[in-house]
């Protein structure tokens, strides 16, 4: 092999994203981080780190171990570059394109790192409809509602679904999304952000990847790490499965019991049970006896009463109604029928109203995110 093709697939080997080999593979991000500091030579030493995670409820397996990892991450930079003024905020966002009623949670830059952790405890992962999340919601509220400062600029994303987008997301069906979230991640360029995104499951890598790509082809600083969850989390998440096979088994055994309770004490009621079956055989036994006592011509004879009863009611009815009043029966069910016809195309106005407001409604969320200062 060339010299040219080796350099060519070393390049090709840097932008893709590598598997995790080693269990130290956050270690790994973070010295790229380092690098970042390490090289800056400006007089100010400014550093802006905000943490932008992904709370839907899908995430809801992981969210633990994204938490523990960005207090890692702030404290062993605090510890390795004590000259540095560092500020942290938080973006933990979700999908209102798709479900209506989630909310995006924001935390903006502050230097009180000691209540931070209080914070982010309260937070939890839920909502979200379909698979792709709402990037652009969180990257809009990182250029709108986050108070950057001059100097360093880093966001780390982390994230176990993709984005919103035809271009992002292989499936789905806000395509229009794409375009939006091109213009959110070009401010984050212009502004000199720099990004390291860091893939979950395979869900997202594709998103990560394309992003990547459309930020380095404007000029911007974007990284795709690996993160590796520790073995404790597992560890956590195995015993609740414990628990929650005990607590069925535990119902199990209790359920059991009653129906050994309930069959000792059905077995005690059973004399009782068979008494008062006796009594309800000799009731229904006397009612049939004296339905057959009755004979068949005196049956005949109401019948016949009820019959010409009857027949006198249609004929003084039959007399009583004029052809006039014939006629305004006719007429009031003909109103009555253009009535109800126009109270269905009235509903069918409203029911159309309805719709068109609830697209209005949900452009509206599209356009302006929902978001929760904390």
């Amino acid at each position: 092999m060339d010299s040219k093709e080796k350099k060519d697939k070393n390049i090709e080997d840097e932008d893709c994203p590598k598997p995790i080999k080693s269990e130290n593979q956050n270690e790994k991000n973070i010295s790229r981080i380092n690098k970042i500091l390490s090289d800056n030579n400006a007089e100010e030493k400014v550093f802006d780190l905000v943490f932008v995670i992904d709370a839907t409820g899908s995430m809801s397996s992981y969210i633990t171990a994204a938490k523990d990892e960005t207090e890692n991450i702030s404290k062993e930079l605090r510890s390795l570059y004590p000259e540095y003024n560092f500020q942290y905020g938080y973006v933990f966002y979700r999908d209102p394109i798709d479900s209506h009623d989630d909310i995006h949670e924001i935390i903006n830059l502050t230097d009180q790192v000691n209540s931070l952790p209080e914070k982010i405890k309260k937070i939890r992962a839920y909502g979200g409809g379909d698979m792709p999340e709402d990037w652009v919601g969180a990257f809009k509220l990182v250029n709108e509602n986050i108070t950057w400062r001059n100097g360093l600029k880093v966001i780390i994303h982390l994230a176990d679904a993709g984005a919103h987008g035809k271009e992002f997301t292989l499936s789905d069906k806000y395509p229009e999304e794409s375009k939006k979230l091109k213009k959110e991640l070009l401010k984050c360029c212009k502004n000199q952000v720099k990004i390291f995104g860091y893939v979950i499951t395979e869900d997202a890598r594709h998103s990560f990847n394309e992003s990547q790509n459309y930020y380095r082809s404007n000029g911007g600083s974007y990284e795709i790490c690996e993160f590796k969850i520790n073995n404790k989390y597992y560890a956590e998440s195995e015993s609740d499965e414990k628990e929650d096979v005990k607590y069925k088994k535990g119902t199990k055994v209790k359920s059991k019991k009653r129906k050994i309770e309930f069959e000792d004490d059905s077995d005690e009621d059973s004399d009782d049970s068979a008494e008062y079956k006796a009594k309800k055989d000799k009731k229904v036994k006397c009612r049939k006896v004296s339905s057959e006592s009755e004979s068949d011509e005196e049956k005949d004879v109401k019948s016949k009463k009820r019959k010409k009863v009857k027949s006198k009611k249609m004929k003084m009815e039959s007399e009583d109604d004029s052809e006039e009043d014939c006629k305004e029966k006719k007429e009031n069910k003909s109103k009555k029928k253009c009535k109800k016809r126009k109270i269905c195309s009235d509903e069918k106005l409203e029911e159309y109203d309805e719709d068109n407001a609830l697209s209005s409604q949900q452009k509206e969320i599209n356009e302006k995110f929902r978001t929760k200062v904390i």
